[in-house]
């Protein structure tokens, strides 16, 4: 079927994905800074005509933005996503059955603890006027900062010295207070830090890309962890309160290509999965999955990677056969090799570089699997959106990401019922000996397909 695209909307870019003011409730628990907005979801949960009969699957769930907006309009769903520190987000923000008595009780218990033992450490209180204790600097020099191997994978400079020990004292407290109670309060509490650590304590930004900013010499992480978690806990007594916590939802540590804890039975499929591009999406939350301890070494880093879609050179390995699925389709052959030859005319020969086509190629071959995998889950007839991103980042070769991934997705027996552009994005800036710099924008649609 011939996919529809609707004219180009007056708000390109900005605006269009915020979420807004309203959607911040659970939502705002933690956000990717590439998530895509609630309101999206809505729009096709409303397309779909989903409702309290039907099962609702984002095999990509990241932050669980689909997931928690699917629970509010009490629709079931499930979620899985290969990388731990995702999944963990997403399991936190749809696990709405959790006493919040028991979270107010134990966070008051990890702040007084935390409180005192930063004051042992001569990290004073900078929420609360505190007796200023004699620093005992040998102390915090022995015992509050990362292993060799985690200090190896940190990125240079994005924690200064004192808020990475603040940080360490109050992982510590919260794994202390929680070691006799069930693992979601014990998760509830990481997301928590999490969120301090992304949204203050560290210096780092996003714009989108990750970046450093100006050391911090000094942050607040208790005042901080103290208000986000008392915020958390209040939205959640809300929800419960409105009927909302009974409404099933499952999130599950998995590989998207392979969907082995995925139910039968899902009536839709609402999702965006990582685009080929050079993002490396396992940097973008390195810093907090080394402290909350998902990331270690470089052992456990490359095990994360291997069970993502590849979608950058990061995680492009030897043994990687993906690129094997998509050797019929002569359109992303094609792309491949114009990558190659972009290369070799522009004389580029680093190791990365080099590696350019090859992400394509498994890129398309790791979504043929997914594609694959997810088939005999779905019921009859049923839907999937699919929020995805045309690309220049490969020596400015086009890749037309939905127009090929419907190609892909024909093959594994699904029908195309449209592509709807989302927005338009900045994809880079060219420079040109007689026009100088110009703008050029790609586009960010929603592919939409149904089983066959």
């Amino acid at each position: 079927m011939q996919a529809t695209i609707p004219k180009v909307p007056q708000n390109r870019n900005g605006a269009v994905n915020a979420v807004q003011k309203l959607d911040l409730p659970i939502h705002g628990w933690y956000r990717f800074v590439l998530s895509f907005p609630p309101h999206l979801v809505r729009q096709y949960l409303s397309t779909f005509k989903l409702d309290g009969n039907d099962l609702l699957l984002d095999p990509f769930c990241g932050t669980g933005t689909t997931l928690v907006e699917a629970k509010k309009h009490r629709i079931a769903c499930v979620g899985c996503d290969a990388h731990p520190f995702a999944a963990l987000v997403s399991r936190v923000k749809v696990n709405w059955i959790i006493d919040a008595l028991i979270l107010r009780n134990t966070l008051r218990r990890i702040l007084r603890r935390a409180e005192s033992e930063s004051s042992e450490h001569g990290l004073h209180s900078l929420s609360f006027d505190a007796l200023m204790l004699q620093e005992k600097s040998c102390l915090v020099r022995d015992r509050l900062r990362l292993t060799e191997e985690e200090e190896k994978l940190l990125p240079t400079g994005f924690l200064s010295q004192r808020p990475l020990q603040r940080l360490l004292i109050l992982r510590d407290e919260i794994e202390r207070q929680t070691s006799d109670q069930r693992s979601e309060i014990y998760e509830f509490f990481l997301l928590t830090l999490a969120h301090v650590i992304a949204n203050g304590a560290g210096n780092f930004a996003f714009g989108p890309e990750i970046y450093r900013t100006k050391p911090k010499p000094d942050y607040d992480v208790l005042g901080h962890f103290a208000r986000h978690a008392n915020l958390m806990i209040s939205e959640l007594a809300g929800v419960q309160a409105g009927g909302l916590a009974g409404t099933p939802s499952k999130v599950f540590a998995e590989d998207a290509r392979q969907l082995l804890q995925i139910p039968n039975g899902i009536s839709a499929v609402i999702t965006s999965p990582p685009y080929p591009n050079e993002k490396d999406y396992t940097r973008t939350t390195r810093v907090e999955s080394i402290l909350l301890r998902i990331v270690t070494d470089k052992s456990s880093l490359r095990e994360v990677k291997e069970s993502l879609l590849r979608s950058n050179t990061r995680n492009i390995f030897v043994d990687d056969t993906d690129g094997e699925e998509i050797k019929e389709f002569a359109s992303i052959r094609k792309v491949c090799r114009d990558i190659e030859r972009r290369r070799i005319e522009l004389d580029k020969d680093s190791g990365f570089e080099r590696l350019y086509h090859k992400v394509v190629s498994h890129y398309f071959g790791g979504m043929r699997r997914h594609l694959r995998a997810l088939r005999p889950k779905l019921n009859r007839r049923a839907r999937l959106a699919y929020v995805v991103g045309d690309q220049l980042s490969f020596l400015m070769v086009p890749v037309a990401t939905a127009s090929l991934l419907s190609e892909v997705a024909e093959a594994e027996g699904y029908r195309t019922i449209g592509r709807e552009l989302w927005r338009e994005r900045v994809g880079t800036k060219v420079r040109n000996s007689r026009t100088n710099e110009r703008t050029v924008r790609v586009r960010e649609e929603i592919l939409l397909l149904e089983k066959n």
